[in-house]
């Protein structure tokens, strides 16, 4: 993020600090850190970020001093990720791993989808400059092994992870538990990724 990289160049423990804060949706303001309304100890943000209480606190102090971060951090708001709900709702979540022009990509994934009449509940891509852009979508079902194999062919995909439902829904407790796979890899095939 441009921000970020211009004023925390010199400072990469300060960096750590706002990069997770704006990745978390946790604001600043008047001096101290809040999320949804509640103020976190510095002591915990410095465990979570893996710097020590001193650089969260001249982060913190630095955000407050400079205009633009200031505007930046006291807009920082969480949302909620329906990624994180999707296999409580038997929804199916497709994550690409998106380089090139992640719009041109978007628009074809999409495409594919549709093409097999499923619906999409959610989409979200993340193309910030600096950063590798992600690509998460959110299906009613599962997608369809043909489907698939034109995903895996789409210029610009670098790699997919499907997390299907979890049918035993007592697994849910467990995070060990979610479901992956390559989707060149269908039906017992050789796996044909470079």
């Amino acid at each position: 993020m441009i921000l970020i990289d211009e004023y925390f160049r010199h400072y990469p423990a300060r960096r750590k600090v706002a990069e997770f804060l704006l990745k978390n949706g946790v604001s600043v303001r008047n001096g101290s850190i809040n999320f949804c309304g509640v103020e976190l100890p510095f002591s915990e943000v410095a465990k979570a970020s893996g710097v020590n209480r001193k650089i969260v606190y001249y982060t913190v102090k630095m955000i407050e001093s400079t205009n633009a971060l200031r505007l930046l951090f006291e807009r920082a708001e969480p949302e909620l990720k329906v990624e994180g709900i999707a296999p409580v709702m038997n929804w199916e979540v497709l994550r690409a791993e998106v380089e090139g022009k992640p719009t041109e990509v978007l628009h074809s994934l999409l495409g594919a989808i549709l093409e097999e009449e499923n619906e999409v509940v959610s989409v979200d891509m993340r193309s910030l400059p600096g950063e590798e852009t992600q690509l998460s979508i959110v299906l009613e079902r599962p997608l369809k092994g043909e489907t698939l194999k034109k995903i895996g062919e789409i210029p610009g995909i670098r790699r997919i992870l499907i997390k299907t439902p979890e049918k035993d829904k007592t697994k849910l407790v467990c995070t060990f538990c979610e479901v992956k796979y390559c989707p060149k890899r269908l039906e017992g095939g050789d796996n044909v990724e470079d």
